[in-house]
């Protein structure tokens, strides 16, 4: 309930400072499990897609996020799964929760990065999206941000401007056991669409 109401205000406010608008929304699927990736930019991006997907979407973020005061705070609260850097046990434990998550018709939400990007002509594209979706058998959605980094740049504490914020959602790739696509595969295309986004 309260999540939905905190969408919802989040929603309204960054339509009314931002002129926020989102396209593609045909491109998600109707029902089931799916996973969204994301172009990282910007700390807000998170915020961004929670307000424009309608099932409640559980992220996947690095453990250092979970540390830092009010955004620790809330991923805690909308259940986000943390990613050790160096810990491979409690990662196990981390994937085989994403995976309840999508076994059950949950959403995951990872940005392939891993991280707010530093250099946009050379992303190291992680595997982990292709990974947990060739093991369920479930859609990839590939979402473009556009204007977040404008708003609260990289390294910023503070909004810097009002600039217009837009959301792309495109068309999915299938990763069912039929489409005998590998992991590499769909890491690769996935790369290719986070580097079209740029």
């Amino acid at each position: 309930m309260l999540y939905n109401i905190a969408k919802i205000t989040l929603l309204i406010i960054f339509k009314l400072l931002f002129k926020f608008k989102v396209t593609g929304q045909q491109n998600l699927p109707q029902d089931g499990s799916f996973i969204v990736v994301a172009n990282h930019t910007s700390l807000l991006d998170p915020i961004i897609l929670g307000i424009s997907i309608r099932p409640k979407i559980t992220f996947i973020a690095a453990d250092y996020l979970f540390e830092i005061p009010c955004l620790g705070y809330l991923l805690r609260k909308v259940d986000s799964i943390p990613i050790h850097r160096e810990n491979n046990i409690n990662n196990i434990k981390s994937i085989k929760k994403a995976l309840k998550i999508l076994q059950q018709g949950g959403v995951l939400g990872i940005f392939p990065e891993g991280g707010v990007d530093r250099q946009k002509d050379n992303l190291p594209i992680k595997a982990g999206a292709a990974y947990l979706a060739t093991k369920v058998g479930v859609p990839i959605v590939p979402i473009k941000i556009k204007g977040a980094d404008k708003v609260l740049p990289r390294g910023a504490k503070f909004i810097r401007s009002l600039n217009k914020i837009e959301l792309e959602i495109k068309k999915p790739i299938s990763c069912s056991k039929r489409s005998n696509l590998t992991k590499e595969i769909i890491r690769n295309k996935v790369e290719s669409y986070i580097k079209e986004i740029y």
